[in-house]
């Protein structure tokens, strides 16, 4: 190597490191849906793209399924463009041959389908990464493009995309994470409680300590990536715990926990429970509720039947004790 050379390889090394403290920084300081184009615009400091596509998804029986996809710089209706000529797509059975190793495609030099979609959108060169997590068989992807005219990819750029893929897999891991503990903080201190991201599909990307704990409580044989129901907006209700499901970007925050014996208790009976346990007579909860005091008594006497107690003392254990739900 000569002296030049090796003054050029050190100098790429420092703006190699850089790049990486500074994805461990927005990853560490973002919120999940201003990640990736933060993360992206960084990205094209040290390696020049016009647009990119990054996501992860899984190959079955040849074909892409999408759990989560991010697009900067290029349409939604890429998606819908890319599926009607997946099959032409060399890059799919290139990438996942060699996981991990970046690949060049010449978009107009390769299928009849890549060169339509190439002049469709005005990008004539990709250079093209996969790196896939063992635990749950889901890869990373990430695409970058060069539109007509553009100096071409080369073996440098193919060497950091490369080497940044799996920092780049766990950059978007830690952003998760963060969103979970910005989620956990706005929530006060519950012990029964734990929190986690999946994709549409159900399929777990990041969870905390317990999740999978809780999960057991409902379903003893579970053990994942794929969660054993299918969840939407509507979250899930069952015998010992719930979800609730709160959309961020094209995945879901799930906040699950574990119900107590108040959970098969009414909204007003809660209520109404609430009051009687911290020690308020009928007459002053038939205020607070706004109620009529025989309503009062009618509900203790629903609570008493439901809970499987008989005094006041016993609804006041339960209500200090048991975990929300």
């Amino acid at each position: 190597m000569t002296k030049p050379d090796a003054v050029a390889s050190d100098d790429l090394l420092d703006a190699f490191s850089q790049l990486l403290w500074d994805i461990n920084q927005l990853a560490q300081q973002l919120p999940l849906p201003d990640f990736h184009p933060a993360a992206l615009t960084r990205l094209q400091r040290l390696l020049a793209f016009d647009c990119a596509w990054w996501g992860r998804s899984v190959l079955i029986d040849g074909r892409i399924e999408e759990h989560s996809r991010f697009f900067f710089g290029l349409p939604e209706g890429y998606l819908a463009d890319w599926r009607s000529i997946e099959h032409q797509d060399v890059t799919v059975e290139r990438s996942h041959r060699e996981p991990g190793q970046a690949v060049i495609v010449d978009m107009r030099a390769t299928t009849p389908g890549l060169a339509w979609l190439g002049e469709r959108h005005d990008i004539s060169e990709l250079l093209c990464v996969i790196h896939t997590n063992p635990r749950t068989q889901l890869s990373d992807h990430l695409s970058l493009y060069r539109r007509p005219g553009t100096p071409r990819f080369g073996e440098r750029e193919r060497q950091l995309l490369t080497h940044l893929i799996s920092h780049l897999a766990i950059a978007v891991d830690a952003s998760q994470i963060r969103t979970l503990v910005a989620r956990r903080e706005c929530l006060e201190h519950q012990p029964h409680l734990a929190l986690a991201v999946c994709d549409r599909q159900g399929v777990l990307h990041s969870a905390e300590r317990g999740f999978s704990d809780l999960l057991g409580d409902e379903w003893p044989d579970w053990q994942g990536p794929r969660l054993p129901v299918h969840l939407d907006e509507a979250g899930y209700q069952g015998d010992r715990i719930s979800i609730q499901c709160r959309p961020v970007l094209d995945l879901w925050l799930l906040t699950v926990c574990r119900l107590g014996p108040l959970s098969c208790l009414s909204a007003r009976e809660l209520a109404v429970a609430q009051h009687f346990g911290s020690g308020l007579t009928y007459k002053a909860i038939a205020r607070e509720l706004a109620i009529a005091p025989s309503t009062v008594r009618h509900h203790i006497r629903s609570i008493y039947q439901k809970l499987d107690v008989h005094d006041k003392a016993s609804v006041a254990t339960l209500v200090n004790r048991s975990p929300p739900g």
